[in-house]
């Protein structure tokens, strides 16, 4: 981050993550993406795909998408860069958000799942979380698929991106993938029905069901912290849903009632982490990072807002008088807390983002969304208030202290949008 000492062990920029310098070709997505300064980072002869909406970026020209009512996928090609821009059913509301990197080089795939923009204040200003790994790779040789290779490539099919860049998977040995990875794609979509068997909150519970989901057995045990930069419209009703999909339970089938009676309102035990009005006052980088944070005045305090004031938890970052624009999910579960998972990605916690159930009826999305989930974290207690994570016996730098801190009652969540 811009005029801080970044600790090497828990902090990469850009450049450390793309290396282009040895870079063969590369696939990069970002809901905003500022076109020269991201260009800027790449060889010139360097093949790159770029995943994004239509109106993310100045400089690039699309032909058109479609009608209003409906906006078709489109790749098309400029010089040494293909864009793409996936389907959406409702162009007016649906958007793609997800980031991911796969980065090529001769003899390993670098996956990066992140979120963070491609635009230079999100590298400099805001703290983001990225989940990087390298995996061997040879292109005279194609490897046997597995669950992490399947997932990643309906992925790259539900964007839309072009088969040459998704058939390179072949050549990648994922055998040492440990992390699971979950996707959004908006409803109504052609290619939602092609690929993943499910999505957003479900997909969350399938990847983190333990072996034994007996309901008749079940006891609400964890405590989520549920961190992001947009907060949506949201009630009592989709916590509960959510917080049943993080102990892996398949609910989708079930009544509201049935619902409720496995997790009443009182063991619903989420921290919603959002920044308070104060904390965006005194960020150490001014007003310019207000842009980056989303919450209308309408889902908290309108007519018709059900918003869980008392979820909500103040966000403690690395960085003091910073902000966060991380997305992350840290589950612990258990009396001691010392066990769980945690996600990481482009999901805020919104149910844009992960999905809002209905009974008798299909699960709606709204987003494109990409991450990945570490599961079988351990956590331990720095100090009597702080935990610290690790996973594959390997400190997991979060960009947040992981500190229960509820608002006080004279904190605000920053309100990006006055109601109407």
């Amino acid at each position: 981050m811009q005029g801080v000492d970044n600790n090497p062990n828990e902090t990469m920029s850009l450049v450390d993550i793309l290396d282009a310098r040895s870079l063969c070709q590369a696939l990069v997505s970002s809901f905003l993406l500022d076109e020269e300064w991201l260009l800027g980072h790449f060889r010139r002869d360097t093949p790159v795909t770029l995943v994004t909406n239509p109106a993310s970026t100045e400089n690039a020209s699309p032909p058109s998408t479609g009608n209003a009512k409906h906006a078709a996928p489109v790749q098309y090609k400029l010089g040494m860069h293909t864009w793409v821009h996936p389907e959406l059913p409702k162009p007016s509301c649906q958007i793609m958000h997800s980031k991911l990197m796969l980065l090529f080089h001769n003899h390993h795939m670098r996956f990066v799942a992140s979120s963070a923009n491609l635009i230079p204040d999100d590298w400099a200003l805001m703290q983001n979380a990225v989940f990087l790994q390298d995996f061997p790779m040879d292109r005279g040789k194609v490897f046997p698929a597995n669950e992490f290779s399947l997932s990643l490539a309906y992925a790259l099919h539900d964007l839309s991106v072009p088969f040459d860049v998704i058939a390179l998977l072949n050549s990648v040995d994922f055998s040492a993938a440990r992390v699971r990875i979950v996707t959004t794609v908006p409803t109504g979509g052609v290619r939602r029905n092609m690929n993943m068997a499910n999505y957003g909150m479900e997909r969350l519970a399938a990847i983190v069901s333990p072996k034994s989901t007996d309901q008749a057995d079940f006891q609400p045990s964890a405590r989520l912290f549920c961190a992001g930069s947009s907060l949506g419209r949201m009630d009592t009703k989709w916590l509960r849903d959510f917080y049943l999909c993080a102990h892996g339970l398949d609910i989708a089938e079930l009544s509201l009632g049935a619902r409720e009676r496995l997790a009443p309102d009182d063991t619903i035990d989420i921290g919603v982490g959002f920044h308070t009005q104060e904390e965006v006052e005194n960020c150490r980088y001014g007003a310019k990072c207000k842009a980056y944070l989303m919450m209308s005045s309408d889902v908290y305090e309108g007519k018709k807002a059900q918003f869980p004031r008392s979820s909500l938890c103040r966000v403690v970052p690395r960085v003091s008088d910073s902000l966060v624009h991380a997305k992350l999910v840290v589950a612990r579960f258990g009396v001691e807390q010392n066990k769980g998972w945690v996600y990481v990605g482009s999901h805020n916690f919104t149910p844009a983002a992960w999905g809002r159930l209905s009974v008798g009826h299909s699960t709606y999305f709204n987003n494109y969304e990409f991450g990945v989930v570490l599961p079988d974290t351990q956590y331990t207690r720095a100090t009597p208030e702080e935990a610290t994570v690790s996973w594959n016996a390997r400190n997991v730098p979060l960009p947040f202290k992981l500190i229960w801190q509820p608002y006080t009652r004279n904190d605000v969540p920053f309100l990006s949008q006055q109601a109407t």
